[in-house]
């Protein structure tokens, strides 16, 4: 077996490569892009509902959320039914989701978060108009707001929603993530900074496919699938850090910069870059809290980070000439690994 050897970068030159892969990207002016986007808080209507006028209560929600009133009673309070059940069990479900102490609780807690969600649709409407500015055709969706209950944090419904769970951004140290056995490596995502983010990932999933599409790739192609998502991110989200992109600590991140020489001498010594093979795509793509193989400071999902570096190299060898559209659109992940020529060079520190 081979060992591997790690680079041990001091705190100083690590601080100076973090600033050096975070500075702003490209911001076009997207000022005449109109994109405002105002929370319709579902949430705080629900726990509103007038239990003595259920008729009229009812009528009222669907009235203003349409048919996603119906989806949210079936997906979150309803759940599964066996086929052929068309009991009226809603006024009952209801009833009891709404009494649940533990589901009040974390409503109170969104309550309190988001008494004051400015700064959440002010980051919405501006990475929406980045979105719009390079896919024109796109449709700016309705935001609906949501109690998930620890299902979802960001999904859409149909192609004009999209939806919010509230309750997966309240902050990584809220106490009822512990009692729900959230594991520690996704406590740091699970805060309001994240929630323009998820929203942006869930819609490129939407219109571009999502890693599903990857089956079938080689190791390689499936990062820089992914990495084709991470970049997307960077540009609808100029001013955020790379940390936050692929969702990593920043001391995972600094990690990953100093190591990209190692951490891509690892891959190509285990020879499964171009292996199609199921368990290697969980293993390095999948989150979790380390990368197995890997020292302990190595975070999950780290093909999503490398795959990220080789979309950055494929625009910087084209000289930053093709278009966001047609990068996503047209260029599929061997030619833009190919074209790349990615090989990070060994640290001189």
């Amino acid at each position: 077996m081979k060992n591997y050897k790690w680079i041990i970068v001091l705190p100083a030159l690590i601080f100076l490569a973090g600033c050096n892969k975070n500075k702003s990207r490209e911001k076009p002016d997207v000022s005449g892009i109109k994109a405002d986007i105002h929370l319709m808080r579902f949430d705080k209507d629900l726990y509103g509902f007038n239990q003595n006028d259920f008729a009229q209560q009812r009528a009222t929600m669907i009235s203003k959320y349409g048919s996603f009133y119906n989806f949210y009673l079936n997906q979150f309070i309803i759940g599964p039914r066996t086929q052929g059940d068309t009991s009226d069990v809603e006024q009952m479900a209801i009833k009891k989701f709404l009494s649940d102490g533990y589901m009040q609780r974390l409503q109170d807690s969104i309550d309190t978060q988001f008494d004051n969600a400015k700064d959440v649709e002010e980051d919405l409407s501006q990475s929406f108009k980045y979105f719009k500015y390079y896919f024109p055709a796109i449709i700016i969706p309705k935001v609906i707001t949501v109690n998930s209950g620890f299902s979802l944090g960001a999904f859409t419904y149909g192609k004009d929603v999209l939806g919010i769970g509230l309750d997966l951004y309240l902050g990584a140290n809220n106490r009822d993530y512990d009692s729900a056995g959230i594991y520690q490596y996704i406590k740091h995502r699970m805060r309001r900074e994240y929630i323009s983010r998820n929203s942006m990932e869930v819609l490129y999933n939407f219109y571009f496919g999502n890693e599903e599409d990857s089956r079938g790739k080689n190791l390689i192609e499936a990062m820089v699938d992914k990495g084709k998502k991470m970049y997307f991110l960077s540009y609808v989200l100029p001013d955020a850090p790379d940390s936050l992109i692929v969702g990593f600590t920043q001391k995972q991140t600094d990690w990953c910069e100093a190591s990209e020489y190692e951490i891509w001498k690892f891959l190509n010594d285990k020879d499964m870059l171009y292996k199609d093979d199921f368990m290697d795509q969980k293993r390095y793509l999948d989150e979790g809290p380390t990368t197995q193989g890997m020292p302990p400071e190595a975070p999950g999902s780290i093909g999503n980070w490398i795959g990220l570096q080789v979309v950055r190299k494929f625009m910087k060898e084209t000289g930053n000439k093709i278009s966001m559209h047609d990068l996503i659109t047209k260029y599929d992940a061997k030619t833009i690994f190919e074209k790349a020529k990615y090989r990070p060079s060994k640290s001189v520190f």
